[in-house]
């Protein structure tokens, strides 16, 4: 079951542009089970997994992982399939 809190207790978030013109904020599972901590590599392990080989594979243009703060910074940056950094 997906919180409905996610925007609120994620850690990281992934905004992704799209080859259409469009754009779209995903928020970052950071837990493997409900008890346990929070683990920010997981989250982006998962987003990698998502853009690369997952659901938006060949859809998307740029994708920007951010720490979900106000201000947070920037994390990574593909291009294309690529990681930038």
């Amino acid at each position: 079951m997906i919180a409905s809190n996610l925007p609120n207790i994620s850690l990281t978030k992934c905004i992704v542009y799209f080859k259409d013109g469009n754009s779209r904020t995903f928020y970052s599972f950071d837990k493997s089970h409900r008890n346990s901590k929070p683990n920010k590599a997981l989250g982006i392990r998962r987003f990698e997994k998502m853009l690369l080989q997952g659901k938006l594979k060949g859809t998307w243009e740029t994708a920007i992982i951010y720490e979900n703060f106000p201000k947070g910074k920037e994390i990574a940056k593909y291009r294309g399939g690529v990681r930038m950094y």
